[in-house]
Formats: C-alpha cells, sequence, structure tokens
C-alpha cells in the first residue's frame, strides 16, 4: 500500500474546476478501488491519500495524473508500506 502526502503549493478554490477535477479524480479511484481514503491534512496545506498497490511505478503515474499535481498546484511524496495489523472490521485482513 502507500500512502500520498500532497502539498498545495497555491490556495484551493474549492467552488473552483481544478477541485472539481482533483475531487473527481479521487472519486474515480476510490469506486475502482485503488484508493482507500483520503481527506485533507491537518494543520498543513495539502492533503493525504492511502492507495492500495504494490507497484511503486505505477502508483508515481497514477499520482502524476492527479489535477492538482499536473496544473502545478499541488506536489506529493508518496511512502510505500506492507499492512501488517488492520482492523478485523475494516475488510483489509
Amino acid at each position: 500500500m502507500f500512502v500520498c502526502l500532497l502539498t498545495y503549493h497555491r490556495e484551493i478554490d474549492r467552488e473552483g474546476p481544478l477541485f472539481a477535477a482533483h475531487k473527481a479524480f479521487v472519486a474515480e479511484n476510490a469506486e475502482a478501488r485503488r484508493f482507500l481514503c483520503s481527506g485533507p491534512r491537518v494543520g498543513v496545506a495539502g492533503g493525504a491519500i492511502v492507495a492500495y498497490g504494490d507497484d511503486e511505478a505505477a502508483a508515481r503515474a497514477l499520482f502524476d495524473s492527479d489535477p492538482f499535481v499536473v496544473d502545478g498546484t499541488a506536489t506529493y511524496e508518496l511512502h510505500q508500506f506492507t499492512v501488517g495489523m488492520v482492523d478485523p472490521a475494516s475488510g483489509l485482513a
């Protein structure tokens, strides 16, 4: 799995078309079961996405296509991890 930490480099207009495109990107990947969860980071101008997968190149290609990244509004850090423990109710076990 991966944790993607987005950092915003501009103000985000949450009513604008770029934010709508980013939300559609996240929703599409959640529906396709590529993303487990996402949301804004607390105390930091950015967001976080937890993504399924084990192929770093494929994950980078996916996150490179985020409209925020394409536009230059955000950059990201990608951290891969192996699930060791999980809440049994989560369905990941």
